[in-house]
């Protein structure tokens, strides 16, 4: 079981082998592979630090603070937003497969700025990209190949 934060569900989307370092893009391409390699894999989905914040750089013992010290709770608020978009509960725990299904039928990518708010990566479009190409492959049977990303780039975003 891998412990994910809710909004980190739709950031797993749009994944490029891309991150905050080396570790962290390590951490979220093996995260990312498994889920998408796969798809019955369960996941807690929390409104917390989670698998992913283990290895970000921007994680302090009061949580994240990417953005500065309320940064933990815009990422809570910003989780409890997904929670309610996916029809979820904090601590709940469902198959990826499912989670993809709440996912393509619940949000779309031109809906990811109501979401994301100041997210550094929303204006790359990696994120809408993936959910768009998630929606755009219902009940196809090359769905999960079609919805994985590269994971072996290993860039920086500061």
């Amino acid at each position: 079981m891998i412990r994910i934060r809710a909004h980190t569900l739709l950031c797993l989307q749009g994944f490029r082998g891309k991150g905050y370092s080396p570790e962290f893009v390590e951490n979220l391409a093996g995260i990312h592979e498994i889920l998408f390699e796969n798809p019955d894999s369960w996941v807690e989905v929390v409104d917390a630090p989670d698998a992913v914040c283990g290895a970000c750089p921007h994680r302090e013992y009061s949580g994240c603070a990417i953005n500065g010290p309320l940064s933990e709770e815009e990422m809570r608020l910003q989780d409890r937003h997904v929670l309610t978009l996916l029809g979820l509960q904090a601590g709940t725990r469902v198959q990826w497969r499912e989670i993809l299904d709440r996912i393509r039928g619940s949000i779309t990518g031109a809906g990811l700025p109501g979401i994301c708010g100041q997210c550094r990566w929303l204006p790359l479009g990696y994120c809408r990209e993936g959910i768009d190409r998630l929606r755009d492959n219902a009940g196809s049977k090359a769905e999960i190949q079609t919805v994985r990303m590269p994971a072996k780039l290993h860039e920086e975003i500061t």
